[in-house]
C-alpha cells in the first residue's frame, strides 16, 4: 500500500495499493511454485541417483560374474591343457575378479565374502587337480576337478542370484524415478496453469477496478467539455478517483459560476453602455495603447470631426483630426507645442480637470487613468455655469457690502435701543426710591411695573440682538479658565428671585473638586440662567434641579424640573428661534422662544451640544455638554474607536489585533444586527464591515447606516473577498479592502480617515435619498465622502477634520443651511472652505445675495441638479492637481 501525505490528512493511493497488491500476490505465487518445483527436482534427482547406483551395482555384480566365469574357464582349460598361458589367464581373471569383489564388498559384503571363500576353494582344488594330472594321477585329478566344479557352481549360483536381485532393484528404481519425474512434470504443468489463470484473473480484477472509474471520469470530462453536468462520477473520497471526482465537480461548479459571471458581466456591460449613452456629458474611453475603445453620442455631438474616425483611432489621430477641422484657434507656429502638451497631459492625467474654450462654448475636460492603464475622459459643457459664475462673483461683492451695512445697523440698533431702556430702568429705580422716601407708596407698584417691563423689554432686545449677531457671524467667544463651583453659586444666587415667583425650590449638585474648564464665562452663565429660568417658568411649587458632573473630556450640566412637560412634537421644534412649544404656552407663560435657541447656538459655538427629554405632565430634563478644554478640543477624546463587523471569528481576531496594535480602540460584532446596535450606542469613528454575512449582508448594513441620521456620517471601510470597489464607494463606503487584508493597507485607510484629504467632500443633507444620490455622483468622480444629517453635526465633523469641499442643503431641522454656513464662516479655517449649496427652496433675492457672498455655488435639486452639482464642483477644483482653492480664486 502506498500513500502521500498532503493537506490536513493522509491521502490514499488506491491504484498504487491495487497494483502493489497484485505484484505481491504474483511474486508470492511465483516464489512458492519455484520452491515446490525445486523440492520436486531435488527428490527426482535423488531417485535418479539411487537408480544409477543400483545400475552401477548391477554392473559390478555382472562384471564379477563374468570374471568368475573367466576364472572357471581358464582353470578348466589349465586342468586340461596344462598350459602356462592358461594359468596366467586364470590368474589375471582372478585378479580382476578380486577387484570386482572389492567393489562388491561395499554394498554386498556377505555375497562378496561367500564368493571370495568359494574362489579360494575352487582355485586350490583346481591347482591341486592340475598337479594331479601332471603327476599322472587322473583319478585324483578328476575328483579334485569335480570338487572344484561343485564349488564353482555354488559360487556361480550366488553370483547369479545377486545379479538377479540387483537387476530387479535397478529396474524398480528406474521405474520409481520415471514415475516420480512424470508426476513432477504434471504438477509443474498444473501449477504453471494455475499461476497463469490466477494472475490473469487478478490482473483483470485490478484493471477492472482501475479502468471502470477511469472510464466514468473520462465520460465526465467529455460531458464537461461539451458543457453538460458530469453524470456518472465515482464517489468522493480520499483516493485518486475520489479526488478526481471532487475536482471535476468543483470544475463544473466553477464553470457554472464562470458562466453566471460572464452573464453578469455582459449584463453589466450592457448597463454601462446604456449609462454611458444616457449621461449628458461626452464620454470617451482609451485603452492602454491610447486607442479609442468606447465613445457616446454626446461625445460625437461635441466633437463632430470624430464621426468620420474609426472607433479604434488613437488619441494622436483625434488631435490631428481636431486640428484639421479648424475649430481650434491655435497659431501655426504653436501647433507642435499644443499637440505635445495634449499628448503629455493625456499620457499622465493624474485626475486632471481642465476648462477649455471650444467652438464657442466652455468645456470641462476630466481625465483619469483606469487600473489597466487606459484613460477615461469626460467632456462637460459648462458654458452656462461659467456665465452664472461671473454673475455670482458680482453679486458676492454686493452681498459683502450689504452684510457690512447690516453689521453697522446692528451696532447702531444696539446703542439706540439699549440707551433709552437703560434710562427708563434707571429713572424707575430712582422714582421708586424717592416715592418710598416721601411715603408715597401708592405709586410704587406702578413704578415697579414700569421697571419690570423695561427690564423685560431689555432682555428681549438683548436676545434679539444676540441672535442677530449669531446669525450674522459677529458673536465672539472669550475663552478663559473658569472655576465651576463659584460660577454655579453665582448662577444660583442670580436665579433665586425668579424661582421665588412660582414658589419653586432649587437643588444644586456639584461634586467636590470638580475643578475648572476652559470656556466663555458669560455665555455659559447665560445658558444656565436661561435653562433654570425656563424650568422655573413652567414649574409651580415644585423642584428644579441642577446637576454638574464630568464625563471624560466633557462637563455635563443637567437641568430637571417637575413642570408641565412636552410632547414629541413640541420637542422637535424646541430649539428653533421665535418658536415655543405651542401657542397656548406663549399665551399663558409668556416669552418669545429665543432663549433656548440662543442656548443651543452658544453650546455649538463652545463646541458642545444640548438635548432635551420630556413627557407631558412629567417635567423636562435639559442636558448640556461642553468640552472641558474649550471649543478647539471638541470631539477629541483620545484614540479613535473602530467597530469591526464580521461573522468570521478568525477575521475579527486578526483585524482587531491589527487595529488595536496601531493604537485604536476596538469594538467587535459578529452579525449585522449587533453591529448596528453597537454603532448606534457607541458612535465609532470608523467601521470595518464584511460584505458576505448570514441573514443580513454588508450592503444592507451600509445602506441602513447611510439612511440613519445618527450613523450616516460614520466612515465605512468594506472588508471582503469580493473586489467591487466602485460598488462599495457608490453605496457610501470610503474604501474597500480585499481579504486577506494587508495590515499596511488597512492602517493606511484608517489613518486617511483622520488625515488631511484634499479630495474629500462633506455632504450635509437631512434627506437620506438625496445623500445617497449625491454620494454615488461624487464617488464616481473620485471624491471621498463624509456625511452629516444636519448642520450641527456638520460643524462638529469640520472641527474634527477639515474637508476639501462641502455640499450643503438649506432646509434642515435643528440647524439649517444658512445657520451652518454662518457658523462656518465665523471660524478662520471655515472662511477658506469652498461650499456648494444644493437646495430645493425658492430663494428670495436677499437669501440668494447672502448665499452668493458666503457660498461658492448654488445648485437647485431636481432638473439639472446632477450636472449642476458636478459643474459646480468642477469650478471649485483646481485643474490638474485636484486641490480646492479659497473663495474667490479661480484656477486655470
Amino acid at each position: 500500500m502506498t500513500g502521500a501525505a498532503a493537506g490536513p490528512g493522509r491521502r490514499i493511493s488506491r491504484i498504487g495499493f491495487r497494483i502493489g497488491g497484485l505484484s505481491a500476490v504474483l511474486l508470492g505465487v511465483l516464489v512458492l511454485s519455484t520452491v515446490i518445483m525445486a523440492v520436486e527436482f531435488s527428490a527426482n534427482q535423488g531417485r535418479i541417483a539411487e537408480a544409477t547406483e543400483r545400475f552401477r551395482r548391477l554392473q559390478v555384480a555382472a562384471a564379477a560374474q563374468r570374471e568368475f566365469g573367466a576364472v572357471r574357464y581358464w582353470l578348466a582349460d589349465l586342468a586340461v591343457s596344462q598350459l602356462t598361458l592358461s594359468e596366467r589367464n586364470a590368474g589375471a581373471a582372478r585378479d580382476r575378479l578380486t577387484e570386482r569383489l572389492a567393489e562388491l564388498r561395499g554394498f554386498a559384503p556377505e555375497a562378496a565374502a561367500t564368493i571370495e571363500g568359494a574362489l579360494d576353494g575352487i582355485w586350490n582344488s583346481a591347482i591341486a587337480a592340475v598337479d594331479s594330472y601332471a603327476d599322472g594321477n587322473r583319478v585324483v585329478g578328476n575328483t579334485l576337478l569335480s570338487q572344484a566344479r561343485v564349488q564353482s557352481d555354488g559360487a556361480s549360483g550366488a553370483l547369479a542370484a545377486l545379479v538377479e536381485t540387483l537387476s530387479r532393484q535397478s529396474e524398480e528404481a528406474n521405474r520409481t524415478a520415471a514415475t516420480a519425474a512424470q508426476a513432477a512434470r504434471l504438477r509443474a504443468i498444473v501449477i504453471c496453469a494455475l499461476i497463469v489463470v490466477a494472475g490473469a484473473l487478478l490482473t483483470a480484477l485490478v484493471l477492472r477496478s482501475i479502468l471502470r472509474p477511469l472510464t466514468r471520469i473520462d465520460r465526465a470530462m467529455v460531458d464537461l467539455q461539451e458543457g453538460r453536468a458530469p453524470g456518472d462520477l465515482p464517489p468522493e473520497g480520499a483516493d485518486e478517483f475520489g479526488r478526481l471526482a471532487t475536482t471535476l465537480r468543483a470544475l463544473h461548479e466553477a464553470q457554472q459560476a464562470r458562466a453566471e459571471l460572464e452573464e453578469i458581466n455582459a449584463s453589466q456591460r450592457r448597463t454601462v453602455l446604456t449609462a454611458v449613452e444616457t449621461i449628458p456629458d461626452g464620454f470617451a474611453l482609451f485603452d492602454a495603447a491610447d486607442r479609442l475603445v468606447l465613445r457616446n453620442r454626446r461625445f460625437l455631438e461635441i466633437f463632430a470631426f470624430a464621426r468620420d474616425l474609426p472607433e479604434s483611432a488613437s488619441y494622436a489621430e483625434l488631435l490631428d483630426a481636431e486640428l484639421a477641422s479648424g475649430t481650434l484657434d491655435v497659431a501655426p507656429e504653436e501647433v507642435d507645442t499644443w499637440r505635445a502638451e495634449c499628448l503629455a497631459r493625456h499620457a499622465s492625467p493624474a485626475g486632471s480637470r481642465v476648462e477649455m474654450a471650444y467652438d464657442g462654448r466652455w468645456l470641462l475636460v476630466s481625465k483619469r487613468k483606469t487600473p489597466d492603464g487606459g484613460t477615461v475622459a469626460v467632456y462637460s459643457d459648462i458654458s452656462e455655469l461659467r456665465a452664472r459664475q461671473v454673475e455670482l462673483e458680482d453679486a458676492r461683492a454686493e452681498a459683502e457690502q450689504a452684510n457690512e451695512a447690516k453689521s453697522r445697523f446692528l451696532a447702531s440698533m444696539s446703542h439706540e435701543l439699549r440707551t433709552p431702556l437703560n434710562a427708563i430702568i434707571g429713572y424707575s429705580e430712582m422714582l421708586i426710591e424717592d416715592a418710598e422716601d416721601a411715603g408715597e407708596t401708592g405709586s410704587v407698584p406702578d413704578l415697579q411695573r414700569i421697571e419690570s417691563s423695561g427690564r423685560h423689554l431689555l432682555a428681549l432686545i438683548n436676545d434679539v440682538l444676540d441672535l442677530s449677531k449669531i446669525e450674522a457671524g459677529k458673536m465672539e467667544l472669550f475663552l478663559e479658565e473658569v472655576e465651576i463651583t463659584p460660577l454655579i453659586e453665582d448662577v444660583r444666587l442670580t436665579v433665586a428671585p425668579l424661582l421665588a415667583i412660582n414658589a419653586n425650590r432649587l437643588s444644586v449638585a456639584v461634586p467636590p473638586g470638580i475643578g475648572t474648564m476652559r470656556t466663555d464665562r458669560t455665555k455659559l452663565r447665560q445658558n444656565l440662567f436661561n435653562l433654570l429660568s425656563n424650568a422655573s417658568k413652567f414649574t409651580s411649587k415644585g423642584r428644579v434641579e441642577l446637576e454638574v458632573r464630568r464625563d471624560g473630556g466633557e462637563v455635563v450640566f443637567e437641568v430637571r424640573d417637575e413642570g408641565i412637560g412636552m410632547s414629541e412634537a413640541q420637542l422637535s421644534r424646541l430649539f428653533r428661534p421665535f418658536v415655543q412649544a405651542d401657542s397656548s404656552t406663549s399665551g399663558k407663560y409668556g416669552g418669545t422662544g429665543l432663549g433656548l435657541s440662543i442656548v443651543k447656538s452658544y453650546c455649538e459655538m463652545l463646541g458642545g451640544s444640548i438635548g432635551a427629554t420630556s413627557a407631558p405632565g412629567a417635567g423636562a430634563c435639559f442636558t448640556m455638554r461642553l468640552p472641558a478644554g474649550g471649543a478647539a478640543d471638541a470631539g477629541q477624546g483620545g484614540a479613535a474607536t473602530i467597530l469591526i463587523i464580521d461573522d468570521d471569528a478568525a477575521a475579527l481576531d486578526s483585524l482587531g489585533a491589527t487595529v488595536r496594535g496601531a493604537g485604536y480602540r476596538v469594538l467587535t460584532a459578529s452579525d449585522a444586527v449587533a453591529g448596528l446596535a453597537l454603532a448606534r450606542a457607541r458612535r465609532p469613528d470608523a467601521v470595518l464591515l464584511d460584505i458576505i454575512m448570514p441573514e443580513t449582508d454588508g450592503w444592507s448594513v451600509l445602506r441602513e447606516m447611510k439612511e440613519d441620521p445618527l450613523l450616516c456620517e460614520t466612515p465605512v471601510i468594506m472588508v471582503s473577498i469580493l473586489s467591487d470597489r466602485e460598488m462599495g464607494l457608490a453605496f457610501g463606503a470610503v474604501e474597500l479592502l480585499r481579504k486577506p487584508v494587508e495590515p499596511e493597507l488597512l492602517l493606511a485607510a484608517l489613518r486617511a480617515l483622520t488625515g488631511d484629504q484634499a479630495r474629500e467632500v462633506l455632504l450635509v443633507d437631512d434627506d437620506p435619498a438625496t445623500r445617497g444620490l449625491f454620494r454615488r455622483i461624487l464617488a464616481r468622480e473620485g471624491w471621498a465622502v463624509r456625511e452629516a444629517a444636519d448642520g450641527a453635526r456638520a460643524l462638529t465633523l469640520i472641527a474634527e477634520r477639515m474637508p476639501g469641499l462641502m455640499v450643503l442643503d438649506l432646509m434642515m431641522p435643528n440647524l439649517d443651511g444658512f445657520q451652518t454656513l454662518r457658523r462656518l464662516r465665523e471660524t478662520e479655517a471655515g472662511r477658506a472652505l469652498p461650499v456648494i449649496v444644493v437646495t430645493s427652496k425658492d430663494l428670495t433675492r436677499r437669501e440668494f445675495d447672502w448665499l452668493k457672498a458666503n457660498a461658492r455655488d448654488v445648485v437647485r435639486k431636481g432638473g439639472d441638479g446632477r450636472s449642476g452639482l458636478l459643474a459646480a464642483i468642477a469650478r471649485q477644483v483646481g485643474a490638474g492637481d485636484g486641490t480646492v482653492g479659497p473663495p474667490g480664486e479661480e484656477r486655470a
